[in-house]
């Protein structure tokens, strides 16, 4: 139990128990004196009435001994024949107490326990005090019921804690799989940019070779490898700017050709064969970029797509814009599908991996549902002087 709830509990019972107290003696005030079959209140009557309601302060602390204690006041007090009270719910929440702090098994035999001793003295008061026999069957129903009442209370408090712990289970597990999905798709993007830097460097290499070779026979050809060097040192030093930071791999991935924005075609028509028709507008001058903005727009692009195809629902229609500015690219990948599905469905990986791959570049990316229906992720990436 948290502090705050301990303190707030200690309030409540503080005040259960002096309330009770309070109104107990306010019962034995007005007793009526022509009465002459119960006994004058006295100071030692009021210490019962005490000894009934007040230990109830401690009733979640202890609940075995504040039972006792009320019925060993009760005993007494009945036994004195004392005016009668209130004081003698103290009884019902101490046994209600024992049956919504005990463990079932518990619980129940301290219960029975309690119920026979007053059943008992109750009997022994049907032959000495000429009590009613229907006394027996209230006495019953006056602490079986708490009794019942407390135990379906522990069973509701332990399946809350339960459902309680599940839910910070489950969150922690969630929070660890986009931990993870972090973590793997930087490692996936730190490949692929890595990649790209290898074949810069190897153009880089091959060029200059040849260059050295027709230095003195053909200075034109070995200007232009040098200057096919100097393209290429540009890029390479652009993408390693970009790979600073990134989690690097020994296991160096596949050196098939990344795809890029010249392959959006051939995307296309691959998710129209999948179910997705999907169309494809190209605005402003189409510019050769870097190869790592180039592969990671295209990717972008892709798990959008992807998204869309899994969550989209049947009959969906996709659209994809690019546009061509000096100082950036604009990606634009709308659908008319079910909207928050894509971003609620699933793990959300592709837009973890998404937002990687913009936060990368330096971009900006805002993913979320249409106003009218639909999904729609639109992506800024700028493009390097």
């Amino acid at each position: 139990m948290k502090l705050d709830d301990r303190r707030r509990a200690i309030t409540m019972d503080v005040l259960l128990a002096v309330g009770l107290f309070i109104s107990a003696l306010g019962s034995v005030t007005v007793w009526d004196a022509g009465d002459s079959t119960a006994r004058a209140p006295d100071l030692f009557g009021y210490a019962l009435v005490g000894l009934q309601t007040l230990p109830l302060i401690w009733r979640r602390r202890a609940p075995v001994a504040v039972l006792v204690l009320t019925i060993i006041g009760f005993i007494i007090d009945r036994g004195l024949n004392y005016p009668g009270s209130w004081a003698v719910f103290g009884i019902s929440v101490a046994i209600y107490t024992v049956g919504a702090e005990l463990e079932p098994r518990r619980s129940l035999l301290v219960g029975a326990i309690t119920i026979d001793i007053v059943l008992l003295w109750t009997l022994v008061g049907v032959f000495v005090y000429d009590v009613e026999w229907l006394a027996l069957l209230s006495e019953i129903a006056f602490l079986g019921f708490p009794l019942l009442v407390g135990r379906e209370t522990y069973h509701r408090q332990r399946r809350m804690v339960e459902l309680e712990s599940r839910a910070i289970h489950a969150e922690h597990e969630r929070e660890q799989r986009a931990a993870e999905a972090v973590v793997n798709e930087r490692v996936r993007i730190a490949r692929e940019l890595h990649d790209v830097v290898a074949h810069e460097m190897t153009v880089m290499t091959i060029q200059s070779a040849g260059a050295r070779r027709v230095l003195d026979s053909e200075p034109a050809r070995a200007a232009a490898a040098m200057a096919s060097v100097e393209a290429a040192g540009h890029r390479g030093l652009t993408e390693m700017r970009r790979l600073l930071g990134m989690l690097r791999t020994t296991d160096p991935k596949s050196t098939t050709p990344q795809p890029g924005l010249e392959s959006l075609d051939g995307l296309v028509r691959q998710m129209e064969l999948a179910g997705l028709p999907t169309t494809l507008n190209v605005d402003g001058i189409v510019q050769d970029l870097p190869a790592g903005i180039d592969l990671n727009a295209y990717r972008i692009v892709q798990e959008a797509l992807t998204n869309t195809l899994k969550h989209g629902g049947p009959g969906v229609t996709a659209t994809v814009s690019l546009d061509y500015r000096d100082d950036a690219l604009n990606i634009d990948v709308m659908d008319d599908g079910y909207g928050a599905a894509a971003s609620s469905a699933g793990d959300g990986q592709g837009l973890v991996g998404m937002h990687e791959r913009i936060a990368l570049l330096q971009g900006s990316m805002n993913a979320g549902p249409r106003p009218g229906g639909g999904f729609r992720v639109s992506a800024k990436i700028p493009i390097p002087a």
